[in-house]
């Protein structure tokens, strides 16, 4: 399966992101729609709900922008791992043969709708237990995670200093800007004692993006040159009981830190047939970590074997990149849409750069939802 069309559009002030601005954005991707179509061509299509407002936003979308008569199979998924879901669903039915392309989109107008409905009305509609906010949740994981790795309060925060580093090194290249070290303000005490406000983000922004993928014979149908097409080598993503009682079972112990990111990584390696550490540092394979509240990250790079215990991530952060956007704080892509973002932007990396692999991490709900997708430029031989 190949990505055949990647692209994206934010705004920074609202009502931007209209439907005649998104049929400009994505008009290549309207000619490939037309064109499948018009050859009988079977097309699925999955969407990546906003926060607000998700009923009906898929066929909203769908029969507005892509003028879509009928629709035969419309999934819609609703987590930060949402785009590796998406891409691993879409993979099983290309396989199977039962579409011969699937078309995976969102959009989030979450600054209008911020601007429409006032921010308690989002604060609410990001509150997915009655009794602990996501960020609670977070800092009880990270806690958890202190707890299995031996790590003191201090050694914690300063991993989360190093981390954002991380994360503004790699964001002020890319925009040749100058960002001051600033971490913001430290969050209320009943909220998180271990990360600070800037550690994640689900930036004031309308977004919208989208990927097709297709099966090799529809991408030799579409002539997609092969400069212009991105394999889908490896793609898993598996679930645990998320709640904030069960935070045990989702951070898990000292030796086998998030083992259901560990397992969803195990697979989507396996199907790429790659040892991902090793062509990461031979620098033939970019990174893009989900940059979510500073757990995750630090669990992304345990399990995936980046780093092999707690006391190896600041070299490593000093010397290597975790992400090719800046990740979550800098990159601009809010609520469940980081993950598409990012695969949107490897798309983009594999194409005009020399690597050729790239590996997009997805974290869903309070991490229990982890998904890997591990991406190859196409080889000559094989193409």
């Amino acid at each position: 399966m190949n990505i055949v069309y990647a692209e994206k559009i934010t705004s920074k002030q609202e009502h931007q992101l209209t439907i005649d601005v998104l049929k400009e954005t994505f008009k290549e991707a309207i000619v490939l729609h037309s064109k499948l179509l018009s050859n009988h061509k079977k097309i699925a299509y999955f969407f990546i709900d906003p926060l607000l407002n998700s009923f009906e936003a898929a066929n909203q979308f769908y029969f507005e922008i892509f003028d879509c008569e009928e629709i035969d199979k419309l999934n819609t998924y609703k987590s930060g791992a949402s785009p590796i879901q998406a891409l691993s669903d879409a993979k099983e039915i290309i396989k199977t043969g039962l579409y011969d392309a699937v078309f995976i989109f969102g959009f989030d107008p979450l600054l209008t709708n911020k601007k429409m409905y006032g921010k308690d009305e989002i604060t609410k509609a990001m509150s997915i237990f009655d009794t602990h906010s996501i960020m609670q949740c977070y800092n009880q994981i990270a806690h958890l995670v202190c707890q299995e790795l031996g790590v003191t309060k201090t050694e914690f925060r300063s991993y989360c200093d190093e981390l954002y580093k991380n994360y503004l090194k790699t964001y002020q290249k890319l925009s040749d800007t100058i960002v001051p070290f600033e971490r913001g303000r430290q969050l209320e005490e009943n909220q998180a004692d271990l990360f600070m406000l800037t550690d994640c983000a689900n930036p004031n922004i309308d977004f919208s993006g989208g990927v097709i993928v297709a099966s090799e014979d529809t991408t030799q149908f579409l002539e997609t040159a092969k400069t212009e097409r991105i394999r889908v080598s490896g793609v898993k993503y598996v679930s645990v009981k998320g709640s904030p009682e069960q935070i045990d079972s989702i951070v898990g112990e000292n030796k086998s830190m998030f083992p259901h990111l560990r397992k969803a990584f195990v697979e989507a390696q396996s199907q790429a047939a790659i040892h991902v550490a090793k062509e990461y540092r031979n620098k033939n394979l970019y990174l893009e970590a989900y940059t979510c509240y500073p757990p995750i990250p630090i669990a992304f790079l345990l399990a995936t074997g980046m780093i092999d215990t707690i006391d190896d991530l600041s070299d490593f952060l000093s010397r290597y990149e975790i992400t090719i956007t800046g990740g979550m704080n800098f990159a601009r892509a809010p609520w469940n849409n980081p993950a598409l973002n990012a695969l949107i932007d490897m798309y983009q990396k594999l194409r005009q750069c020399d690597g050729s692999y790239g590996l997009v991490h997805g974290n869903g709900g309070i991490g229990e939802i982890q998904g890997i997708a591990i991406l190859e430029k196409t080889k000559n031989e094989n193409s």
